[in-house]
């Protein structure tokens, strides 16, 4: 199949993963694929990806962007087009009426305007909460996918010189208020447990401040980006993921294709997985603290809530799944247009 994946974005999140890591999937099976997207992006892309560097700085609606998109899609001959995002989706809405080939577009945060995703053939979102605001067949939930870490085993007590007699529970995420690493602090006050938060962000400073000021019981520290994330969270004795918001979490993802423990606010994609046992409320630092004492005092009890969840994790939270998932939307949009 040769297909299109269009990004208007220019920085370097999960939403670039994604694309990064879907195009490699793709190519790797046997399917033709170009990206459209900016030169920094198309630079992260394996050399067997075709790429077509477009201004994607200007606005969706500037001309230049627009005749830029439409000119390199009408020279070429693409079985499907598939925008990644907001902005991207606005501009292939706007140029659909030129083009031929049936159009997808994925759908990653809430957001109030996505009028653009209607006038496509197709949408992907990457949770069910996302589906809501269309027509049961007008989109299809694919979550994203991350191919299963290979673990190595990790002595978190004596690698970041902690207490070992207390549990150690592994936080990860850039350092931002929607991650609500600061809830998380609140929630663990007075606790005896070590607290490891893994990743980098302007907020480092403002939970540094709030760490300094915990009890002396309660270990926490900020060990900035780790390249073995995925070790620290098979190691650790549990994970949250305290977020405020989310589109989808990576982090769930990876936690639990390492086999470990989660407990998580009520974000996607870890409420559309996890028993309600395992949620608690977004920014209640107090439930959070109540839920995860409990589970601390009864890691068995925690684990057994864990075991039936793993298998629908490795069903469906793998790079694999998810191309498979997505190149099952793709036959079905050609096959509705050629019907």
């Amino acid at each position: 199949m040769k297909i299109c994946q269009i990004l208007a974005s220019h920085g370097d999140g999960g939403l670039e993963k994604h694309v990064r890591e879907l195009c490699q999937q793709l190519v790797t099976e046997g399917h033709d694929v170009t990206v459209l997207g900016h030169p920094h992006f198309l630079a992260t892309l394996d050399v067997k990806i075709k790429r077509y560097a477009i201004p994607t700085e200007l606005s969706r609606r500037h001309p230049w962007l627009l005749w830029t998109v439409l000119r390199y899609l009408r020279l070429n001959s693409f079985d499907v087009i598939h925008a990644q995002a907001n902005k991207a989706v606005g501009l292939l809405a706007m140029l659909r009426f030129w083009l031929t080939a049936p159009t997808v577009g994925t759908l990653h945060n809430m957001k109030r305007q996505i009028k653009a995703f209607h006038h496509l053939n197709h949408t992907i979102t990457v949770s069910h909460f996302l589906s809501t605001p269309f027509e049961n067949d007008a989109a299809t939930v694919v979550y994203n996918g991350i191919n299963r870490p290979t673990i190595q085993p990790v002595d978190l007590r004596a690698r970041f010189q902690l207490p070992i007699e207390n549990p150690v529970i592994c936080a990860v995420g850039r350092l931002v208020e929607a991650k609500g690493f600061d809830v998380l602090l609140d929630a663990v006050s007075g606790l005896h447990v070590n607290v490891l938060i893994v990743g980098e962000g302007p907020e480092r400073e403002r939970l540094q401040q709030q760490i300094d000021k915990l009890p002396a019981q309660t270990q926490c520290l900020l060990v900035g980006h780790q390249n073995d994330a995925p070790d620290l969270l098979a190691a650790s004795d549990g994970v949250v993921i305290s977020s405020r918001r989310e589109g989808f979490s990576y982090v769930f993802s990876e936690a639990m294709l390492a086999g470990t423990k989660v407990l998580a606010t009520d974000v996607p994609v870890a409420n559309e997985i996890l028993p309600a046992e395992l949620i608690v409320p977004i920014a209640d630092s107090v439930a959070l603290r109540v839920k995860l004492s409990d589970y601390l005092n009864q890691i068995p009890e925690w684990e057994d809530k864990m075991l039936p969840v793993r298998a629908k994790a490795r069903e469906k939270l793998t790079l694999s799944s998810m191309t498979l998932q997505t190149l099952a939307v793709y036959q079905r949009v050609l096959a509705e247009q050629a019907g």
